[in-house]
């Protein structure tokens, strides 16, 4: 078992009798038992801990595209504000629909905008590239300063989290809690596709749903 340490900004995960939690703050609510139940033979191929670490940069993977993406846009002469609309479309698109996107050949992409020092140094670049704009205009690209406030509007928005607690807040508030959670319809989907890569049948998603169901029933009846 992985505990968390204090002091340290690794990532990190913790095994519990109800589920699985990140230093990420997300849960998943299946234990190693019932992962290798739905795909026999698979933490032979592929460690506990780096499917984890993947389902959670992919559960945050509509952050770190949707900044890049901005950047990107508003790179290529688009407007800021026609900018900033494209990647909050994408992020609402890609965060309630990233289960149809999860694949093992874009993982390490995820993973990789998943690292604050990656996410960080490329906004820094992009941020100070606008705002020295002598760079820019030198490089042939024309874009308006005001970017940098747009930018900096949706690095928080993004990265810090706080559209995504909005969003959560909104749906626990007006649509109450979903019986499978995003964290574990993540996770699910990236298990079927490491059974398809290494040729594990899974077992039925009916029972991967019970078996979810479950372990989130347990969790409540303890906190009772």
């Amino acid at each position: 078992m992985e505990n968390f340490q204090r002091g340290r900004f690794n990532w990190q995960m913790l095994e519990l009798p109800d589920g699985i939690t990140t230093s990420n703050g997300n849960w998943y609510h299946i234990t190693r038992d019932g992962i290798e139940n739905y795909v026999p033979g698979l933490l032979k191929n592929r460690p506990l801990e780096r499917i984890i670490q993947e389902a959670d940069a992919w559960v945050k993977s509509s952050d770190g595209f949707s900044l890049m993406l901005f950047f990107i846009v508003v790179f290529f002469g688009v407007t800021p504000w026609l900018a900033a609309a494209i990647s909050l479309v994408f992020y609402f698109l890609w965060y309630f629909n990233t289960g149809v996107f999860v694949n093992v050949t874009s993982t390490p992409i995820a993973k990789l905008l998943n690292k604050d020092g990656v996410v960080y140094g490329v906004s820094a670049i992009f941020l100070i590239g606008i705002s020295i704009n002598e760079i820019t205009a030198g490089m042939g690209i024309s874009v308006e300063f005001n970017a940098i406030w747009y930018g900096l509007i949706l690095f928080f928005l993004y990265k810090v989290g706080l559209l995504r607690l909005m969003i959560e807040f909104t749906r626990k508030k007006f649509f109450g809690q979903p019986k499978v959670s995003k964290e574990d319809r993540i996770l699910n989907m990236l298990l079927i596709r490491y059974g398809m890569k290494y040729g594990i049948l899974t077992g039925e998603v009916n029972e991967m749903e019970k078996e979810l169901v479950r372990i989130v029933n347990y969790h409540k009846q303890k906190k009772k």
